[in-house]
């Protein structure tokens, strides 16, 4: 019986395929259209046809639901890497906050969780935003919000989540992925603690490797973002709890505003770092 040209050619095509660690429904559909350039498909193959005869061969899919969107991929690989699958969702995008931490192997904390990270493609400007106590007090009274940009897949929790325009400084290659550097993971970790759990598993994470952390480099990386609130005292505070010395720390003092500022929000009781002007 004659061959169709999938089965005559199915090792040069599963070939390609295989090259990903996961695909799009866009670039597989591209691929097709590569394929038939090539004669290695029928030119009347249709999508559906090709994709169910990949799906018999072996072909995964894989998607989480993010926004009311449905982000679908699609690997031949039987070991589900949850790097790899959160890597192809956006592009441009990065592992951030405590998932950057886990793939340079600096940290185990809270692994289940994965951090991925876009910058806006334009940075949005501050301004003359005049901040009084009464709307830290009141903003840090209620219960923190969260991104809805989040879903479950495999025991894991995937969450998407967007920031300042930097041109990605302190963004990092490693292992093939690109995370925040264990300094911009400091920051993004004290500016984002509802997500963690509280301030002091945040110290205790970066108490750790407090060898890693380069003062100068989270100083700049803090102006990088252009905050609203005081977070050079809110660094400082975390800094000195993490071992670093007042007399390390002067540049981050000589940034601390007038008002009071807090590590997190909604807690039931605070106790106050005078030095820093931080109820932590």
């Amino acid at each position: 019986m004659k061959q169709d040209y999938f089965t005559f050619n199915k090792e040069d095509i599963l070939k390609t395929i295989q090259a990903y660690e996961f695909l799009s429904q866009e670039q597989l559909k591209e691929i097709l259209e590569q394929l038939k350039d090539k004669s290695l498909v029928s030119s009347s193959l249709s999508y559906n046809s090709f994709l169910l005869k990949l799906i018999d061969k072996g072909l995964i899919q894989k998607s989480i639901t993010i926004r009311g969107h449905i982000k679908t991929r699609y690997t031949f690989s039987q070991d589900f890497n949850i790097y790899d699958f959160c890597n192809s969702l956006e592009k441009n995008s990065f592992f951030s906050m405590s998932t950057a931490l886990n793939i340079q192997a600096l940290s185990d904390f809270r692994e289940e969780y994965i951090f991925v990270s876009k910058e806006r493609s334009t940075k949005i400007e501050q301004g003359n935003v005049t901040l009084t106590q009464e709307n830290i007090d009141n903003a840090f009274s209620k219960k923190p919000r969260r991104t809805n940009a989040y879903d479950k897949i495999d025991n894991h929790v995937v969450v998407l989540l967007e920031a300042n325009k930097t041109d990605t400084f302190e963004v990092i290659e490693y292992n093939g992925y690109r995370v925040s550097s264990v300094n911009r993971a400091f920051v993004e970790m004290i500016t984002n603690v509802q997500y963690l759990q509280s301030s002091e598993t945040i110290i205790e994470v970066f108490t750790k490797i407090k060898e890693k952390l380069n003062l100068d480099t989270i100083y700049t990386i803090i102006e990088k973002f252009d905050f609203i609130y005081p977070y050079f005292q809110l660094a400082g505070f975390y800094l000195e709890q993490i071992g670093f010395l007042k007399a390390e720390l002067v540049k981050f003092y000589d940034k601390k505003s007038k008002l009071n500022f807090y590590t997190q929000k909604n807690k039931n009781h605070y106790e106050f770092d005078e030095y820093w002007k931080v109820y932590y």
